[in-house]
């Protein structure tokens, strides 16, 4: 009898192990079923239903980063899942700028990024930020004019303008201080930097578009009219020209003043140009004299 039993007991073992067995197969065939269906709605298979392309991340990309074709994607989402807005094309925010952090495969909606340029007027209005109207590159710098040459103080934001300083000169035997020559003075005046574009004229940041109605043209040339400070867009080296322009202007009993250009005029005259890599340039050379007295 207790051989009979220990045959029995060892048979219920096996059939124990092989149910075990089978019920584990079962199991991780359910698994793998339910990988795949979730990888599918995922977006990394077939979506079943109703789906739409819009345009996601394809890397984090940092708060106010201008967005570039490499840093998007067009990817295809179950209809539920697609946020109110999402862009559906690249073009539609290559060029605008992030104005919260996105991370790798978020959707891009409007209330993530910003127009830049013109693109900026048209969604703030008259007075965009200044930072959204420069391009790659590009610095706001604003100097103090004592007038405004050649457009009876008409200058408009989105003008082009060249910038001209003029200080007054002694001769030597002034400087000398001796009072055997009287001497005399002199004025010299130089155009310092050409092609630069207003961004504004004091706190007028106004729409840049050529056209608009006659209202809003007499408007614009009303406020302007006594305006002693412009906003340029300048590259870098462009700004420190300018920094440098405005002491000269305050030191030697001198001013600047700007000249309009035609619209579409980009031609130069012939000026020392200073490379961005270049020395600094001091009052002398950016007047083209040997020295100031």
């Amino acid at each position: 009898m207790a051989i009979k039993g220990m045959t029995v007991g060892s048979r219920g073992g096996k059939l124990s192990l092989l149910l075990g067995v089978g019920l584990g197969v079962v199991a991780a065939a359910l698994i793998v079923v339910y990988l795949s269906g979730a990888k599918g709605e995922g977006g990394g298979g077939s979506i079943s239903g109703p789906s739409e392309s819009v345009v996601v991340a394809s890397q984090n990309i940092p708060a106010g980063t201008r967005i570039t074709a490499e840093m998007v994607a067009v990817k295809k989402l179950p209809d539920s899942t697609v946020l109110t807005g999402a862009f559906k094309a690249p073009e539609a925010v290559v060029g605008q700028v992030t104005t919260v952090p996105v991370i790798a495969g978020e959707q891009l909606v409007p209330e993530k990024i910003t127009a830049t340029g013109q693109a900026a007027v048209n969604q703030y209005g008259d007075n965009p930020p200044l930072s959204l109207l420069l391009e790659p590159g590009q610095r706001a710098v604003s100097v103090e004019l004592s007038s405004l040459i050649g457009a009876g103080g008409l200058i408009r934001p989105g003008d082009h303008v060249d910038v001209i300083l003029s200080v007054k000169t002694m001769t030597s035997d002034e400087a000398t201080g001796d009072g055997s020559n009287p001497g005399g003075s002199n004025q010299v005046a130089v155009t310092i930097l050409q092609d630069l574009k207003v961004l504004a004229v004091d706190q007028n940041v106004a729409a840049q578009a050529a056209g608009g109605d006659d209202t809003a043209s007499d408007t614009a040339e009303d406020e302007n009219a006594a305006a002693t400070t412009v906003t340029f867009a300048a590259t870098p080296t462009q700004a420190e020209v300018l920094a440098l322009a405005d002491m000269c202007r305050s030191n030697f009993n001198g001013r600047l003043a700007i000249s309009l250009r035609g619209f579409g005029d980009v031609t130069k005259t012939v000026r020392t140009e200073w490379p961005a890599d270049g020395a600094p340039p001091d009052c002398a050379t950016l007047l083209g004299v040997k020295d100031l007295r």
